[in-house]
């Protein structure tokens, strides 16, 4: 389950790791395949937060996305620390101008990301096949 604000690349990430389809906007929580994707709006609006908390108890890993131009998250210090999913962070667009990964790995530790963090380009696709195999490596854990 991919967690983040608008416009993190919460859904470029999915289509970059799954070699899907192009991009659209997220309007709602969304299974694709392995993945599920979330609508920045969830994160970002504090009464939308708890669609999020009842759907990650469909999710066996959670992927905390922050944009790496973001100077900032909208969640609060140590939020995914109640998680009892491991928690991994995502930081993306680590290619665009203005991108910032130590502030981005910063404010992923700040609210709690206590796993790995990876770092990304759904453009580039430097990243995608640490952050895949990750992933993989816990799937196969996960079926035993």
């Amino acid at each position: 389950m991919l967690w983040g604000g608008i416009g993190s690349g919460k859904t470029s990430l999915i289509r970059a790791l799954q070699g899907g389809p192009p991009v659209r906007k997220t309007q709602m929580i969304e299974y694709d395949g392995a993945a599920i994707d979330t609508p920045g709006e969830y994160s970002e609006m504090g009464r939308l937060t708890r669609h999020l908390l009842s759907t990650s108890n469909d999710a066996q890993l959670i992927l905390v996305v922050q944009d790496s131009t973001r100077d900032n998250s909208n969640f609060p210090p140590n939020y995914f620390l109640m998680f009892h999913q491991p928690v991994v962070g995502v930081v993306t667009k680590i290619d665009a101008p203005g991108a910032n990964i130590a502030r981005a790995k910063a404010v992923l530790r700040r609210i709690g990301v206590t796993g790995e963090i990876f770092c990304v380009s759904s453009v580039t696709g430097e990243g995608l096949s640490e952050l895949r195999q990750a992933i993989e490596e816990r799937r196969l854990t996960w079926q035993e």
